[in-house]
């Protein structure tokens, strides 16, 4: 990551930044996010969030008679697409400024294209280092002047490459020959161009240093000449501008919910509620997150019929998904540590069981009747917390299943499952030997993928998947 490009942020890297601004859906950003990126607490999750602020990724925002919320700003959103890239010399910068001059050249002189482009250079590229991570640059999109009769003829010529109209909603349809063409100037200027990062920012907005690489008439149709000077905008930057006009951070940015606080072991009915994964985060940012009266002031929530949220925060109780070890070890770990508190997962037999195939991705632990389950995927993780053999639940109970969903994730991603066509595994906890289940893959190619082949593998087999 550019450290000259990105402020930095006080106790995060911009890497870890990044991390916790891609988990997001949406252009907001919240307390779940950040304790799902970073394994932590709500409140070490408020103090990153601030540093955010301060540093301008993020900025407050007040929903009146709504809820308390940050809103990526700009500069966040630029930090969340930032691509990792090797550093490159000058030599190579200036080789890829005029290829892309000569293809912008080649775009702008084809009859079959609906719009003209214009080039500018701004960022590092501008300057004389050592070296260079990426080459920003800002393209816009200039309609032809066309006559009704050749717009139409190139229209038709590009829907004809463009996806199945049927998969368009009518706006799609709308512009399909315009973002078809969008889409083909952009392949073709950046086929080989890894190091290229095309914009559609406009520096004079941004108040940036630019230089023109290509301009063009769109009364002529001709290339205009441009200079080698830089332009220096003598305007207000639209992140300056964003920043003077957003809310001050408040004071406080989060506030306990009014609610019962309980005890990690007191037990309550099971029967109705339901906890998944993903729900860990969420109830700490709703036991934590403030509300926004009709004054503008920040006040706590209240969920008194909220029966979840007494369990908030269950997952930093057994702490043993948090610590350096293999997934093997991990779950011998917080399996010990749910049989010492007592936890629900002492019901657990510890059999491991993996299943993959076209329509399934699971892990589980336990055997019928006394079984959980996770679905693994890249970044999520899903499944049921709650116990199935007894009809009341703690935060300890919690804690530990929550420790145990980890372990498994992390037994499955060090096996390196996803590689493995459609397979079963039936494993034996206590008779591995290991800290980690073994590649594999890599057994698979060996032709080491069978019962036995490495203590505590009860059976194994490819499954065969019907047409």
């Amino acid at each position: 990551m550019n450290a000259e490009k990105y402020p930095s942020i006080d106790g995060v890297s911009l890497d870890e930044a990044q991390a916790v601004l891609k988990s997001s859906q949406t252009d907001m950003l919240g307390l779940a996010e950040v304790i799902r990126a970073l394994d932590c607490d709500a409140e070490h999750a408020d103090t990153v969030l601030r540093s955010f602020a301060a540093s301008g990724y993020i900025k407050p925002v007040l929903i009146q008679r709504g809820r308390f919320v940050w809103e990526i700003t700009a500069l966040g959103n630029r930090l969340c697409l930032e691509k990792k890239r090797k550093r490159i010399d000058r030599e190579k910068v200036d080789y890829t400024i005029s290829q892309l001059i000569k293809r912008a050249g080649l775009i702008n002189s084809d009859p079959s294209r609906l719009q003209r482009i214009t080039l500018r250079l701004f960022g590092s590229a501008l300057e004389q280092r050592e070296d260079y991570g990426d080459i920003d640059i800002a393209i816009s999109y200039e309609k032809r002047l066309l006559t009704e009769e050749e717009k139409l003829r190139i229209e038709s010529a590009l829907k004809t490459r463009a996806p199945d109209p049927s998969h368009r909603n009518y706006i799609e349809n709308l512009f399909a020959a315009e973002n078809r063409d969008k889409r083909e100037i952009r392949a073709f200027l950046l086929k080989g161009m890894s190091h290229v990062s095309l914009m559609g920012d406009d520096p004079l907005k941004l108040g940036t240093p630019f230089r023109w690489l290509i301009d063009h008439d769109k009364i002529t149709d001709k290339r205009l000449p441009v200079s080698e000077a830089i332009v220096r905008p003598n305007v207000s930057s639209q992140l300056d501008e964003e920043a003077s006009s957003e809310t001050p951070i408040p004071p406080q940015t989060i506030m306990k919910a009014k609610h019962r606080e309980v005890s990690p072991a007191s037990k309550f009915p099971a029967v109705g509620l339901h906890m998944d994964f993903e729900d860990a985060y969420f109830l700490e940012e709703r036991k934590w997150t403030p509300l926004v009266d009709k004054n503008d002031n920040l006040v706590p929530n209240n969920h008194q019929n909220e029966p979840r949220l007494k369990f908030a925060g269950f997952q930093h109780l057994c702490d043993v998904w948090k610590k350096p070890m293999d997934g093997v070890d991990m779950m011998r770990c917080a399996l010990e540590w749910g049989e010492e508190h007592g936890a629900w997962t002492i019901d657990l037999a510890p059999w491991v069981s993996i299943s993959r195939n076209y329509k399934s991705n699971l892990i589980r632990v336990g055997i019928i009747e006394r079984l959980m389950y996770f679905r693994v995927g890249k970044t999520k993780l899903q499944g049921s917390l709650m116990p199935v053999t007894r009809r009341r639940v703690s935060k300890i109970d919690l804690a530990a299943s929550f420790a145990v969903g980890e372990a498994l994730a992390k037994m499955y991603r060090e096996a390196r499952c996803s590689n493995m066509p459609a397979f079963s595994a039936e494993i034996y906890l206590p008779s591995l030997q290991q800290g980690k289940l073994p590649d594999f893959p890599s057994l698979l190619r060996q032709g080491g993928f069978y019962e036995g082949a490495f203590e505590g593998l009860i059976s194994a087999e490819l499954i065969k998947v019907e047409e």
